[in-house]
């Protein structure tokens, strides 16, 4: 650079922070999407992060885009939000929205004000907020019929638990998340197309669709076939997850749907951010390596698109 000339606006045109040892993969797969489009591409791991704020204040990284993958385990992994901010990178989901979808409540509301379907729902209020409940009923149960999905508001997937029956079982499990509502739903069992339980895992990356099978009982996923979505009619499944894109305006999630045995298609596990990647090769119950590869080239174009606006 000669003398006197401008410092460039940006170092890089992305930047990756992460510290989970299985995200490792999906990081490699992604800095290659990254590296043949000619992108930048700076990562900050597991022994890195703790410089990230010393880093983008003094201006050693300056990235276009952030893609942060530990800022959700919170505490010193927020410490670098700030820093964040204050660099005027675009991070790819912004914390506010990312916040939101972690509400279930707010998003389930949210669907069903917007002509989404999705199962019967109970609030509970916070075990120490009101440990008796003293001013619920438990008939109010009788619309969810006789098994239920019970988990905390801002708990993690749906697809992990087994039905409970009783409402002794509901109060147990409400200890567990004592600051936490509890959400009680509907049970809802798939209908069986083929030799397969109707349950999906779409991932949603930059305006594009990546749907999967994915088994609710086993957790394992398979990529859903041209021939199968055109054979059981699952168009649903794309437009659905353009439709949660636009209510949440993320930018990558995923979302898990249903088609319940009475036909109703349903949103089991509504936005999902950070998405889980580990790769099917390497975990039972992983993404499919092709898909995982198809969401870092859809990333990757969309950080390309940016860099020539």
């Amino acid at each position: 650079m000669s003398e006197g000339a401008p410092t460039p606006r940006w170092t890089h045109d992305l930047c990756v922070v992460w510290a989970w040892e299985h995200d490792a993969d999906f990081v490699a797969l992604l800095e290659a999407a990254c590296t043949v489009r000619g992108l930048r591409v700076a990562l900050v791991g597991p022994d890195e992060w703790r410089d990230l704020p010393a880093r983008l204040d003094s201006g050693a990284l300056r990235p276009r885009a952030l893609l942060d993958r530990i800022w959700d385990w919170g505490d010193e992994y927020t410490a670098h939000l700030p820093a964040v901010e204050r660099s005027g990178t675009r991070v790819i989901n912004p914390y506010p929205l990312v916040r939101r979808i972690w509400n279930k409540p707010t998003m389930h509301w949210e669907l069903i004000g917007h002509g989404l379907r999705a199962p019967n729902l109970v609030i509970l209020p916070a075990y120490n907020r009101d440990p008796g409940l003293g001013v619920f009923d438990p008939a109010q149960l009788k619309i969810l019929g006789s098994e239920y999905s019970v988990k905390g508001a801002h708990s993690g997937g749906s697809g992990v638990l087994k039905p409970v029956t009783s409402w002794e079982q509901v109060l147990r499990l409400r200890r567990e998340w004592p600051d936490d509502e509890t959400l009680v739903q509907d049970w809802l069992r798939p209908r069986q197309l083929g030799n397969r339980r109707a349950w999906w895992r779409v991932f949603y990356a930059f305006g594009r669709t990546f749907p999967c099978w994915a088994d609710d009982v086993t957790h394992r996923q398979a990529p859903l076939s041209p021939r199968d979505e055109a054979r059981y009619a699952l168009g649903a499944l794309r437009a659905t997850t353009q439709q949660l894109a636009g209510l949440c305006g993320l930018r990558l999630f995923s979302t898990e749907i249903a088609l319940s045995e009475n036909g109703i298609w349903q949103c089991v596990d509504y936005v999902n951010e950070p998405c889980d990647f580990r790769l099917k090769s390497h975990a039972v119950n992983g993404v499919p390596d092709e898909t995982v590869r198809q969401i870092c080239a859809a990333l990757a174009g969309w950080l390309a698109r940016a860099a020539g606006s």
